[in-house]
């Protein structure tokens, strides 16, 4: 399973950019699955007042509940990044792409929307290409850089150079 990460900060167009990326990969014959980060604080859905919860406050160490094609799955001590990776890879998933978790270690794709942000590009491993709204002309980076309005470009790039391969 291939992994690609769509990081930046809020409201750099992250989730645009992995439904376009999504789209693309999945027009292309991959099976293709997504993981986002909940980065706003508080659990996504919530179990709380919920038989689930009652179980996990009773001791489960893993609490889930489905219905209608929904899984929810709480762990007592959260999840790491492997351990959420391991329950997609039960699903024959071709390419992963994630949204967020910018400091995990996988490839990725950084979105920069002002020069304040440039920063990231140094913080951050692994990154594969960049889009940015800014003139990268003046850095020294090693890794190809699109424009917002060249994504449909970006998903072919990222098809052909890391998924094809």
């Amino acid at each position: 399973m291939k992994i690609i990460q769509i990081v930046g900060f809020k409201n750099s167009g992250k989730t645009s950019l992995s439904t376009e990326l999504i789209r693309s990969l999945v027009s292309n014959g991959f099976r293709t699955a997504s993981l986002k980060h909940h980065g706003h604080g508080g659990e996504p859905l919530g179990l709380e007042n919920t038989d689930s919860y009652k179980q996990q406050q009773a001791g489960a160490i893993v609490a889930g509940v489905e219905g209608s094609g929904m899984f929810q799955l709480k762990h007592v001590n959260g999840w790491n990044m492997e351990q959420l990776i391991a329950i997609y890879r039960l699903f024959n998933i071709d390419v992963l792409v994630i949204e967020g978790f910018k400091y995990e270690n996988h490839p990725k794709i950084v979105l920069i929307n002002n020069k304040e942000e440039l920063s990231l590009l140094k913080q951050l491993t692994n990154i594969i290409a960049v889009v940015s709204a800014v003139s990268m002309e003046e850095s020294s980076i090693s890794f190809p850089v699109f424009s917002y309005d060249q994504i449909e470009k970006l998903c072919l790039f990222y098809i052909e150079h890391y998924v094809v391969n």
